[in-house]
């Protein structure tokens, strides 16, 4: 096998190198980088080298590398010797030449910038991978379904959780930092009496803040005794980084796009937690918890083009290298739990990715905006999942496929079938399509007759430490900013723009000073509108002053850094406007207010100087430029997610981030909006307020409290004793006269007939109710019997039928919906929900629970209205009356008068 082909050989140019110091966690480090790269990557390189794990197969040789001369401490070299001798010893690669040829390769790609992998354990739990122990089945894990009670019950769990944990978060570092107050107050005393609350005041102020924020006497004692001490204080050491956890949470398309309230629980929840997914398909379920276990990594696909265009058969090399390698960290990786480290080497899952796929987009003049950006990616991404699984289908010709292909491989087999379909689907870029579909018609062949060695080996995930490493964003996610700065070599910092966008305008022809300086400014004082070099001299600003004003633009980023004391003398200030001392000291002084420049005035200067913050400015110059950099609306980022997450194996794990005072009402448009674009998951994430977020609370004095009441004399004790005894009282039951009136109501539920038979004291309250359905099974008929006998036994012992109605009313399952046969009821959630309604109107007066409008159900919501009624004739009694009940005696000369009806009352301000 060739690793490192001469087409991805081409790409790997050497860099050159540079020693520089980086500052981390307080300390500095002398790093050898590659010379054009950030800082911060570079920092970020450095967290990655530190959690590499260093174990090597028995009998392996040690890599020496040559700490001063290879990049990052020789860690590139370091990963890739651990994986090509694990490689070797598992059968990945055949012999040492392949090994070292496949950790030469992965160590190009690394210091190049083709690719980088997520950071993974370096201990935790592990089947040893030349161990050959005989594994347990482990069981998978259950999704939670909207649909479902005890699903809700548990996201509800999960929120009240993810609140209690941020409330006692917040509450222990407030606590703690007032328990260290005290230790500051009695370390800035100093005498006998330093840790004496009645001798030193601000100890007892200390002491009095840690009891209003809960911290016992107790407490505070005990850390008066530490601060005479050398111990640990009670802040904590830093936040355990403990990786998110994906759980997926199913839920149907209708029942979300309907905003139905277990939707509406999942949103709330979602906004707390981290790593809360909605899926729609339970098999997406399945691939979403896979991904958890897997190893990932990322290719870099804005490095594969060029001016020669996209160099596809490098790509296709990287792919397959990068894929074999984390199917060799699959064996060799650890887990964090006993039951990952068993289903990771079953499985065998990886979990590959593309970045800087908006790079790329943007380079070749693509708006993300348009569909045109989102076809590319589907082109591309196909690309990744065809090379990627046709080296899957390699590696298990080579080896073995995973345990799970021979139950599963029907299932398999038509998911690389519809892979087909769709690849075979595309327009456009034929030349993406060609390979692709040779690949995978090569991956099904192979996998028909060996089988695939990754249950999943492509996803879309979220990952900024692994995007910082790149440089790039991972996956759609957008470009956050198209801005960047350059860091020169006497550390100060200079603006420019990112090259995509230099790349993106030149696609598009665009009139590139104009735009630059229209983003960055022209960091001139001489051609600006309204503050510039005549006006500044009108001011009695001399020519000495201005140039001192303009060398300081640029490093600055504002006009109030620059028309200050830092760059104009004090007494020169002093002496042309007449400021004060105290006027100096005002750290909100404006000089350009002093000098008479307006607010307009000020923002149009510190535009064309700075550049203007704002990209929706720049529609007004070029609506071209402006459509390729400005960011892409909701609709059109779940668009383009649409696109690349149709053609890899696992749903997107990455968060759309939404502002971090919005509520689950607009959570709820979010997944409606999913829903209906037939995107497979969905996740949020709630951005970090402002740091200077303040809440204006107006401050108001404690209402006065009342004194209790003096307390009446005590009267005098009679010396004679009371004795109380509680006597308990056996409930009874009231039994039904023999001969009882009631009466038969019968209706349909959602075409399913019921009838309802009531038994009443002489006093008119219900003793008993009979339930009978119509042509339903037997099973269901008894049961509904029997529920009817258990209510009526409750009634007779004195349970009210309140509590009845309030526990079976509203209750949901089917049958259900519109009600027939009943004047009052006119819909109903259940069965249970139009009995109980039924009972409460006719025994309760709940008139509240009746929905007697037909059309209340309509999609307008608004009904019929109340028409005016027509003139109501008496009717006899007998159709109330039972002549049966009353033994033959006349009811003829008996009328029910229509005043002497009960009315709703009628408000008269509707």
């Amino acid at each position: 096998m060739a690793f490192l082909s001469p087409a991805l050989r081409r790409l790997i140019t050497p860099g050159d190198l540079e020693s520089r110091v980086i500052e981390r966690a307080g300390t500095f480090t002398e790093v050898i980088c590659p010379r054009d790269m950030p800082s911060a990557q570079a920092e970020a390189w450095l967290d990655w080298a530190d959690s590499l794990a260093a174990d090597l197969p028995s009998g392996t040789w040690t890599r020496s590398g040559d700490a001063d001369s290879d990049a990052f401490g020789g860690a590139f070299g370091d990963y890739a010797h651990r994986l090509s001798q694990w490689g070797l010893r598992l059968g990945h690669l055949s012999s040492p030449a392949e090994a070292g040829e496949f950790a030469e390769a992965l160590e190009a790609t690394l210091l190049a910038g083709l690719a980088a992998p997520a950071v993974s354990l370096a201990s935790g739990h592990r089947v040893h991978p030349t161990a050959g122990d005989i594994l347990p089945q482990v069981a998978e894990a259950a999704p939670l379904y909207l649909d479902d009670h005890s699903g809700r019950q548990a996201l509800m769990r999960t929120l009240v959780d993810a609140r209690a944990a941020k409330l006692r978060d917040a509450a222990q570092s407030r606590l703690a930092a007032a328990l260290e107050d005290i230790s500051s107050a009695i370390a800035r005393s100093e005498g006998e009496h330093a840790a004496s609350l009645r001798h030193n005041p601000a100890l007892a102020r200390a002491a009095g803040r840690a009891r209003s924020l809960g911290a016992s006497d107790a407490l505070i004692a005990r850390q008066i005794q530490l601060s005479q001490t050398s111990a640990a204080g009670w802040s904590p050491a830093g936040p355990d980084v403990v990786a998110v956890r994906h759980r997926a949470v199913v839920g149907a398309r209708d029942t979300v796009g309907a905003g139905d309230p277990s939707a509406v629980l999942l949103a709330e929840t979602a906004l707390e937690t981290p790593g809360l997914h909605l899926v729609f398909d339970p098999r997406d379920a399945e691939a979403l918890e896979t991904q958890n276990l897997a190893p990932k990594a990322a290719i870099n696909v804005e490095r594969f083009f060029d001016d020669g265009g996209f160099q596809a058969e490098a790509f296709v090399d990287a792919v397959t290298l990068w894929t074999w390698a984390l199917d060799i960290e699959v064996s060799v990786a650890f887990s964090a739990t006993y039951a990952d480290s068993l289903k990771l080497p079953a499985e065998r899952p990886v979990a590959l990715t593309l970045a800087g796929l908006t790079d790329a987009l943007m380079g070749l003049g693509l708006s993300l905006s348009d569909s045109a950006a989102g076809d590319y990616a589907s082109h591309l991404f196909a690309l990744l999942e065809a090379a990627s699984v046709h080296t899957s289908a390699i590696l298990a010709q080579r080896l073995s496929p995973h345990d799970g292909f021979k139950a599963d491989k029907p299932a398999a087999i038509d998911r690389l079938s519809g892979k087909l379909y769709q690849i075979t689907a595309l327009k456009g870029h034929g030349d993406l399509k060609g390979r692709s579909l040779e690949l995978i018609q090569s991956a099904l062949k192979l996998a028909k007759l060996t089988g695939l060695r990754n249950i999943q080996s492509t996803a879309l995930f979220g990952d900024d430490e692994l995007s910082l490493r790149l440089g790039v964003m991972l996956g759609d996610q957008a470009i956050r900013e198209v801005r960047g700065v350059i860091e020169g070599d006497d550390g100060t910092f200079v603006s420019v723009l990112k090259a995509p966008v230099i790349k993106g305008l030149q696609a598009l022809s665009a009139d590139w000073d104009e735009i630059r300086g229209h983003l960055l400014g022209h960091r001139s004082l001489y051609d600006a509108p309204h503050i510039n070099a005549a006006a500044l001299k009108s001011k009695g600003l001399s020519e000495f002053e201005i140039t001192q004003l303009q060398d300081a633009l640029a490093t600055a980023s504002t006009l109030g850094e620059v028309f200050s004391t830092r760059h104009l003398d004090i007494n020169f200030i002093r002496d042309i406007w007449g400021l004060s001392e105290s006027d100096l000291a005002d750290p909100a002084l404006n000089l350009l207010d002093v000098m008479g420049f307006s607010a307009i005035e000020q923002d149009a200067a510190e535009g064309y100087i700075f550049g203007h913050r704002e990209l929706d400015s720049l529609k007004a110059l070029n609506e071209t430029a402006w459509r390729l950099i400005a960011p892409p609306g909701l609709k059109a980022q779940l668009a383009l997610r649409q696109a690349c997450e149709a053609f890899v194996d696992s749903p997107s794990t990455a968060a759309m981030v939404v502002a971090w005072d919005q509520t689950p009402t607009e959570v709820m448009k979010l997944y409606a909006l999913a829903a209906g674009l037939e995107l497979r998951a969905v996740t949020v994430c709630r951005a970090e307020p402002p740091a200077d977020f303040r809440l204006e609370i107006p401050v108001y004095e404690d209402a006065p409290r009342r004194e209790p009441a003096a307390a009446a004399a005590p009267a005098p004790v009679s010396s004679s004793r009371v004795i109380e005894k509680i006597i308990e009282r056996e409930r009874s039951r009231t039994k039904l006269p023999d001969r009882r009136k009631g009466y038969i109501q019968k209706a349909g539920v959602g075409g399913h007939k019921v009838y309802i038979h009531t038994g009443e004291y002489e006093d008119g309250s219900l003793g008993e109710i009979f339930i009978d359905m119509h042509k339903e099974g037997a099973a269901f008929r008894s049961l509904m019997n029997n529920f009817a006998i258990a209510i009526s036994i409750g009634l007779q012992y004195g349970v009210p039928l309140d509590e009845f109605v309030d526990a079976f009313v509203f209750t949901r399952f089917e049958p259900a919906g519109p009600v027939t046969g009943n004047d009052r009821v006119r819909s109903a959630t259940s069965i249970l929900d139009y009995i109980f309604r039924e009972l409460a109107i006719s025994y309760l007066d709940r008139n509240d629970l009746s929905n007697a409008d037909p059309e209340a159900l309509n999609a307008d919501g608004l009904g019929q209205g109340d028409a005016v009624r027509e003139t109501e004739e008496a009717l006899p009694a007998s159709q109330f009356i039972s002549k049966g009940f009353a033994r033959g005696t006349a009811t003829d000369n008996l009328v029910v008068v229509p005043f002497a009806r009960k009315r709703e009352a009628v408000n008269d301000d509707e």
